[in-house]
């Protein structure tokens, strides 16, 4: 028992397993307007547990089974993307990969039935009420508790590239606003969002959850909304800062990244601490530039291209224990990065082509990669 009086049993995985959530947009086919219509895909695959609602019923969430490769995971995420997809089509609607809808306002979406997301909405109000963002989470199996919040601890300063490499919401509500990734500052107000904590050990963040429980501070770990966050059920730790990635390649060269960083993370030997505020200037860069941010190293406090360090990066996983065939993917895809930049970068290529947000979603849904036989 902890402190305060709670204990979160931590279910071990097999280390480096791998599993994958994606929040997808429901919309229009002609007019790209977000639409409610995730109700009409669980109408007819029932109780599937890799096809979920979340909070509005224009959002359908798409989940993977266990997998120890990126490219296996691809392979399913597809065969569920291609099931709702072909559902959606018979109501001219289809999905979309967005952190952010373009133009709808979340004052126009429709709640999902569920009571636990009632709940939701009583407890957080306004805040929960503009949830109107979409993001990847990616799980990645730990064998104990232990080293997951080693893991955590060492991925902290790594989680500002996870959200510039999927910057992909530039767009809110009609305006541009300025940022790479709007998403995440919609996300940060919640007094369990943003970034997480360092640790000393699971039992110390058992304290923390189990005060948050015993206070009425949250009802269950569940409600933990890090960015960055253990999952003591799955035995994973969840990295959810990633907004939708635009494209196909995208989504996985984003996975095998998380996956080979948090793998070298459990082999990596203890480093100093960096100051939670040399880590917030680079989320607040990430946030703003996305793929063309400039960082400061965490290393030596130098001021280097995302890009440029991502490229350095790739030795380093591949000495601490990563998959040669996951970095493979990431080394590929940082040469179309450099090219073409990443998902905000596209969206407001698209948009300044054609000034019109319907144009936008039609050619981001055309252009997503996502098997459109």
């Amino acid at each position: 028992m902890t402190r305060a009086g709670h204990s979160f049993p931590f279910h071990a995985s097999d280390t480096g397993t791998l599993g994958v959530e994606m929040e997808w947009i429901t919309v229009d086919e002609k007019y790209g307007a977000q639409i409610p219509a995730a109700p009409d895909v669980f109408a007819v695959i029932n109780d599937d547990p890799h096809i979920k609602p979340e909070l509005f019923t224009s959002t359908v969430e798409i989940n993977t089974g266990i997998h120890t490769r990126t490219d296996a995971c691809m392979k399913e995420l597809v065969l569920h993307y291609q099931r709702v997809r072909d559902i959606l089509a018979g109501q001219h609607a289809c999905l979309m990969a967005s952190g952010t809808h373009p133009l709808s306002r979340w004052r126009d979406q429709q709640v999902t039935s569920d009571p636990r997301y009632h709940r939701l909405l009583d407890r957080l109000q306004w805040m929960a009420y503009r949830f109107n963002i979409f993001g990847i989470h990616v799980h990645v199996g730990m064998p104990d508790g232990d080293s997951c919040i080693r893991a955590m601890n060492h991925l902290l300063p790594i989680m500002p590239v996870f959200l510039a490499i999927s910057a992909n919401s530039p767009f809110w509500q009609g305006e541009d606003t300025g940022l790479a990734a709007s998403r995440i500052k919609v996300f940060e107000g919640l007094s369990q969002g943003g970034m997480p904590f360092y640790f000393d050990d699971w039992m110390d963040f058992e304290h923390c959850a189990g005060r948050l429980l015993s206070t009425g501070s949250i009802d269950s770990v569940r409600d933990i909304w890090w960015e960055m966050r253990p999952h003591p059920d799955f035995g994973t730790l969840e990295i959810r800062v990633g907004d939708m990635p635009i494209q196909q390649e995208d989504t996985a060269a984003y996975i095998a990244y998380v996956r080979a960083e948090a793998i070298a993370a459990i082999h990596a030997p203890e480093t100093q601490k960096v100051h939670p505020s040399l880590i917030r200037e680079n989320r607040w860069r990430a946030c703003r530039y996305g793929m063309e941010a400039t960082l400061i190293d965490p290393s030596d406090e130098s001021l280097i291209p995302l890009l440029d360090w991502l490229q350095s990066r790739i030795g380093y996983l591949a000495r601490h224990g990563a998959d040669i065939t996951e970095l493979d993917i990431v080394d590929a895809q940082i040469q179309h990065w450099r090219s073409r930049g990443g998902g905000a970068q596209i969206q407001r290529r698209l948009y300044d082509g054609q000034q019109n947000f319907s144009t936008l979603v039609e050619n981001m849904v055309a252009q997503d990669g996502w098997k459109h036989d």
